[in-house]
């Protein structure tokens, strides 16, 4: 889903090819333009809520065989947007993808960053900037039931930065203040979400962070229009049951939901408050049921055993599309769905 400007990824590309320890002699060296991501972070207090301005982070690496590629957040590498020539006198040819022609010329490069200059100026391009940390974002359509109504709406999610500032994580559609998401840290987890109804269909959306105190990011996101069928909650007939009250432990069980890429996640959490997570598994196929206990292995720590049975819980089914060819026990997987349908019922406990 993540795809960078064309244009970017070809600005990383160019600059890449004059890299060189010696700045009184600069000289392109090819040999020395691949394998490294370089990044641009054009992102400042004055844009940072700006959808239409393209000073987005761009992660760019110039490969041996010509290609020039992009790198996307979640450092997967994107689709080729052109390919590259060394034309002598520290100048690239870039032809991108779609025909168009452009020169590159390359002022400064060194180990830690370079200079580059063309029609829009003067950028500088760096290394992993460490403020970055793991940041990454994920868009992707979220479905539930209001009563018996099926909705979708899109959904956001950012993780990965420990330094993200409450009130500057967005989610942009556009320039409209309707168009701007706040995405709030809710279990203070390091969790950013937030979600907007719109209609489904294929579109970009941009993620703007600030991260400590002076950094601004803005980084793109493409979803496609893919998601789940329409459901009724019979459709899903989910369901939970207390198979030992002592030993509190329980057996769910619902049918099958269609779809690609389709993995599971149960999760156990206190009906007056949703973040007081008490059991959360992680992502598995299905099985056409699944068991758990105050043992079972858990995303956060496992609470089970501390049912009050005084008190009400909800026990929650959610059903992942994962983006193609991401699998269910990958590190990245929940960083890269798709779309989602949850449903949930009441927890028994005695």
């Amino acid at each position: 889903m993540k795809k960078l400007g064309m244009l970017s990824v070809i600005v990383a590309g160019i600059f890449l090819g004059g890299c060189s320890d010696d700045d009184k002699e600069f000289q392109l060296d090819t040999n020395r333009m691949t394998g490294v991501d370089w990044y641009y972070n054009g992102g400042a207090s004055n844009n940072r809520l700006s959808f239409t301005d393209e000073s987005v982070l761009d992660i760019n690496r110039f490969d041996k065989n010509g290609e020039i590629r992009g790198i996307d957040m979640r450092v997967q590498v994107d689709t080729v947007a052109g390919v590259w020539k060394d034309e002598g006198l520290n100048t690239l040819a870039v032809e991108w993808k779609d025909g168009i022609m452009d020169k590159w010329t390359v002022t400064k490069c060194n180990s830690s960053n370079f200079v580059v200059k063309n029609t829009w100026g003067e950028r500088k391009y760096v290394v992993k900037p460490s403020y970055l940390q793991d940041l990454t974002g994920d868009a992707f359509w979220e479905n539930y039931f209001d009563g018996d109504e099926f909705k979708t709406r899109l959904g956001f999610r950012v993780t990965g930065n420990k330094s993200l500032r409450a009130g500057y994580v967005y989610a942009l559609l556009s320039d409209t203040k309707a168009g701007q998401v706040e995405l709030k840290d809710k279990n203070q987890n390091n969790i950013w979400q937030g979600n907007i109804e719109t209609p489904v269909e294929e579109r970009r959306v941009r993620f703007s962070c600030r991260v400590g105190s002076d950094n601004y990011v803005k980084f793109d996101e493409r979803i496609s229009g893919m998601n789940f069928e329409p459901l009724r909650r019979t459709d899903i007939d989910f369901s939970c049951n207390i198979v030992s009250v002592s030993n509190k432990s329980w057996k769910c069980a619902w049918k099958k939901i269609n779809g690609e890429n389709v993995c599971y996640k149960i999760e156990v959490y206190n009906e007056e408050k949703e973040g007081d997570v008490y059991f959360e598994s992680y992502l598995f196929t299905y099985d056409g049921e699944y068991s758990f206990d105050g043992s079972s292995t858990s995303k956060v720590p496992n609470r089970l055993k501390d049912i009050d049975t005084r008190k009400h819980y909800q026990v929650r089914l959610t059903a992942f599309m994962l983006e193609p060819g991401v699998t269910y026990n990958s590190m990245t997987a929940e960083n890269r769905v798709q779309a989602t349908v949850s449903v949930a019922c009441a927890l028994s406990v005695r």
